[in-house]
């Protein structure tokens, strides 16, 4: 009876349940069950129907090997397009260098320094414009279900019109130039920006806003100093990722006359001056490049 008693306690069931758990943990292979199956079974289906969709050919690739092979050796040596430009030396060094320096550089600099100035308004504006949509887009944030759903019915739509479409639109609207690609990164961004911001702020712990509303805190008060601190840092780290996607889909929003880089690299392609369009492809990676190592820099200050 004392036997009995003693497997049916509490200790003994907690003692159970450990070992229970320790044989499970030390398990070299996960246990097989009936979900995992089922879950292997329709990423098998979707990879196949996939794959017949696409009509992925390992052989065809081979076969087209030493095309890309021609292509790549046209790339090289890479060529740059240099202009000229006549540099006003300053008064003290006039005597020496003369009134004028002339200074060579590739002319594609400008439309890259303008490409990179369409990323810095674009993304500015995306970020502004999506924090009202992010708010309505949380679930922890949003005044009632109805406009949960429907903002994020929103972004879903704004998400899936691409960017190059946004730049035929404000093309039509301003005119050509690069006015045009900042509405179209401004605008396109939203979708994206706003989802990103939202789930930072679901991500939050509530436990820290319910401190601050027991201290006797207005709702307002319990956003800034509950809400906001968590989840700023991780909204700042999506918003420098999102800046750098921005430097290169404005490197495309060109091929519709919506200013940047895009237009040189047209150029480029349809003259078949492959040398040049390397020579640009290396001053774009330089400049991808530099903004990544400033943008990691400054995501490992703030979060």
């Amino acid at each position: 009876m004392a036997s009995e008693i003693e497997a049916t306690s509490p200790a003994h069931s907690a003692a159970l349940r450990q070992a229970e758990l320790r044989d499970e943990l030390l398990r070299p292979l996960p246990r097989v069950t009936l979900k995992m199956v089922m879950a292997v079974i329709v990423i098998i289906a979707v990879y196949a129907w996939s794959i017949e969709g696409t009509n992925v050919s390992p052989t065809e690739f081979m076969a087209g090997i030493p095309n890309i092979a021609d292509f790549i050796v046209r790339l090289f040596p890479p060529r740059f397009d240099l202009e000229t430009t006549a540099w006003a030396a300053p008064a003290f060094l006039q005597g020496w260098l003369g009134a004028e320096l002339p200074i060579a550089y590739p002319g594609i600099v400008p439309y890259i320094i303008e490409t990179v100035q369409m990323a810095v308004i674009g993304t500015s504006g995306a970020i502004i414009l999506s924090i009202p949509f992010a708010l309505l887009a949380a679930r922890n944030t949003a005044p009632y279900p109805w406009i949960y759903q429907i903002t994020r019915m929103l972004l879903n739509i704004n998400r899936a019109i691409p960017d190059i479409i946004f730049a035929l639109i404000f093309v039509a609207a301003v005119g050509l130039g690069p006015f045009g690609g900042v509405m179209a990164l401004a605008i396109g961004s939203i979708g994206s920006l706003a989802k990103l911001y939202a789930e930072a702020i679901e991500a939050i712990d509530p436990q820290q806003v319910l401190a601050v509303r027991a201290t006797g805190s207005s709702r307002m008060q319990a956003f800034v100093y509950g809400v906001v601190p968590q989840a700023l840092p991780l909204a700042a780290s999506y918003s420098l990722l999102y800046f750098e996607h921005n430097v290169r889909s404005a490197t495309i929003l060109g091929l519709v006359g919506a200013g940047g880089v895009g237009f040189i690299i047209t150029k480029y392609i349809n003259l078949f001056q492959y040398r040049d369009l390397m020579g640009a492809l290396i001053l774009i990676v330089i400049t991808v490049t530099i903004i990544d190592r400033i943008s990691d820099f400054l995501r490992k200050r703030l979060i």
